[in-house]
């Protein structure tokens, strides 16, 4: 397949398969200005196309950048559509709770080139299917054990899987994390590198803080002791979640929840770093990166602890080594292998 022929192959996977749309409905296409640096210009209007072109009513409403009172505007207008489709940061705005009036699909491909590529063409319920067969070990799991190359060192009890039928009120798309995992009885230290990100539920500034050095979160039931490292990084990290939990009233020292990417493909390495929210918030869906949910007693809290190549231990097995999902450990998911053999081609 050619590039065009991938690009009308990843927008068909959005409407068809993840959105479920037929002809002769409605659905609005919200498009988030290109100057922010989120999503290009081109994506939303060739979904457009690709709606039109199967008979669905698909209107195209652009918007700068994310407020209440575009999300607020967006609501009213959810009660004349089948569908909201966005390709916007406000998407992911309170993502467990459906505020609209219809069906919501939040999109990661952010480009043409994304949504071109196995990461936008793959069957978006082959790792619908595969989130189910992981929550599934999870839920049968008793004993956790999370490691990373840089030091991370966690235990405890698999407590608690957050997840309903579908993981999140609105959909992603594609499908590109497992439900979140509670931390509530897990201990031990995580080590963070480069960067503390917002986890996207909401909108502060400033939204990141660069580390100079690692930083190491001492934890103990899920709740932060203490934090270990470069004095002023310890100062900064402090001041941060002071001004983030008092924003929102939230509980500042919570360490709610964790999950990982289960999408290989998302070439998380082409990613630019240059923007930390923008690459935390991107690369979250590749496997190889584990999220930590801090700050805040909910999914997915305020303030996000990014992990790369980690190992999770769960009871006496891998499901995941330095950052590959271990499908042949797992009954479920080799049954998942055999019912999606391209999952092997990522």
């Amino acid at each position: 397949m050619n590039f065009k022929e991938n690009l009308k192959k990843g927008a068909l996977n959005l409407i068809l398969n993840c959105a479920e749309l037929s002809p002769k409905q409605r659905v609005l296409i919200v498009a988030e200005n290109e100057k922010f640096g989120w999503y290009d210009k081109f994506v939303a209007k060739i979904v457009k196309k690709y709606c039109t072109e199967i008979e669905i009513a698909a209107n195209l409403l652009k918007i700068e950048e994310p407020t209440e009172e575009n999300s607020y505007k967006i609501q009213k207008l959810s009660t004349k559509y089948d569908c909201i489709i966005y390709f916007s940061r406000l998407g992911d705005l309170r993502r467990f709770e459906n505020v609209h009036s219809c069906k919501v699909v939040m999109s990661y491909a952010r480009n043409i080139k994304m949504l071109a590529s196995q990461f936008g063409t793959t069957n978006y319920k082959i790792h619908l299917d595969l989130k189910k067969s992981i929550d599934e070990v999870f839920t049968n799991t008793k004993k956790l054990k999370i490691s990373c190359p840089s030091g991370t060192d966690v235990t405890g009890n698999c407590d608690k899987i957050f997840s309903d039928s579908n993981d999140v009120a609105i959909k992603r798309f594609p499908m590109v994390v497992h439900s979140p995992i509670s931390a509530t009885l897990l201990s031990g230290v995580v080590v963070v590198e480069k960067f503390l990100t917002s986890s996207g539920s909401s909108f502060y500034s400033p939204s990141n803080i660069k580390l100079n050095e690692k930083v190491k979160f001492y934890i103990k039931n899920g709740h932060i002791q203490s934090v270990i490292g470069n004095e002023k990084d310890v100062c900064n990290i402090k001041r941060h979640y002071d001004y983030v939990s008092n924003k929102f009233e939230i509980k500042r020292d919570i360490v709610h929840s964790l999950h990982c990417g289960i999408h290989n493909g998302l070439f998380s390495e082409s990613i630019k770093i240059n923007n930390p929210d923008y690459w935390s918030n991107t690369v979250f869906g590749n496997p190889n990166y584990l999220h930590f949910h801090t700050c805040g007693d909910y999914a997915p809290g305020e303030i996000c602890w990014i992990l790369k190549n980690q190992t999770i231990r769960v009871d006496d097995l891998n499901l995941w080594q330095n950052g590959n999902i271990m499908y042949n450990n797992f009954p479920l998911l080799i049954n998942c292998m055999d019912k999606w053999p391209e999952l092997l081609t990522l």
